[in-house]
């Protein structure tokens, strides 16, 4: 939306300028389209650039924290997709945010530094799948998962990490300001509510958005209400702890939180119903 808003805001003062002989002229297609490039250069759409994303090697993931086990697949270093994004050689890394979106909503994000200082790459295949066929079928409790048509998984050991993101169900890849993120959600106003935040950003923010920043395979979590105004807070903390007591076949996971990081996350989301 702010690309557009940018753009039908940027085209009529184009068409304002004066040209060399004191004429008003409207911008040419070719500079239009020059401007729709520009402004759409932060994101690479995997699907549709899947035959140029580069060549592919065979890679052994050790205790893949998806399919728990160790894992083979036909991968692509993710360092070699990401500089295919236009605005990638132009990005400062530390002031800079991965956004890797997937089909079902799950938007997780990484601090670009961490990214490029890992080895990340971008699956394409998996190669213990049964003949014929690109991937295993992944089997979550009562839910079959679709990992295809891309995977970001790591030969470094970051399984154990929950800041290092695993997103399957890829379908494209943006960059964007750390700043940006950091904006809409740092509680600036209350130092007691930061650690919550981060707790927040790690756990919640992949699945959740909050004041329209975050993924949307679950709830927006604060806008036009919070949460925390219409679940009583016992029962939040209880359901964050364990999802599957309080609805069946819910798609939230048991992320293994400690009681304390469950109130620092509440009291976070507490203090962000008045924002």
């Amino acid at each position: 939306m702010q690309r557009a808003l940018l753009l039908l805001s940027f085209i009529p003062f184009l068409a304002c300028q004066p040209s060399s002989k004191n004429t008003q002229e409207k911008p040419s297609v070719d500079s239009t389209q020059t401007l729709v490039s520009e402004l759409d250069s932060t994101s690479i759409d995997l699907v549709e650039k899947k035959a140029t994303l580069g060549k592919a090697e065979t890679i052994t993931v050790t205790n893949d924290p998806v399919f728990h086990k160790t894992k083979t697949f036909e991968a692509i270093p993710l360092g070699n997709v990401l500089k295919q994004i236009p605005a990638y050689a132009h990005l400062k890394p530390e002031e800079t945010q991965v956004v890797f979106e997937c089909e079902d909503g799950y938007n997780p994000s990484m601090p670009l530094t961490k990214v490029i200082s890992s080895k990340a790459y971008l699956a394409i295949r998996d190669k213990d799948a049964a003949a014929g066929e690109d991937w295993t079928t992944l089997q979550k409790g009562p839910e079959t998962k679709k990992i295809a048509p891309f995977y970001i998984c790591y030969t470094d050991g970051r399984g154990n990490d929950p800041t290092y993101k695993w997103p399957y169900n890829l379908v494209k890849i943006s960059l964007t300001s750390a700043s940006k993120e950091t904006a809409a959600l740092f509680p600036k106003h209350d130092d007691s509510v930061v650690k919550g935040y981060g707790l927040f950003k790690t756990h919640c923010l992949t699945c959740h958005a909050l004041n329209g920043v975050g993924g949307t395979l679950g709830p927006e979590l604060n806008r036009p209400k919070s949460v925390t105004e219409y679940w009583k807070t016992g029962d939040l903390k209880a359901f964050i702890a364990n999802p599957e007591r309080y609805r069946d076949r819910v798609k939230m996971p048991n992320l293994g939180l400690k009681k304390k990081e469950i109130d620092e996350i509440v009291g976070y989301l507490s203090y962000m119903a008045k924002q």
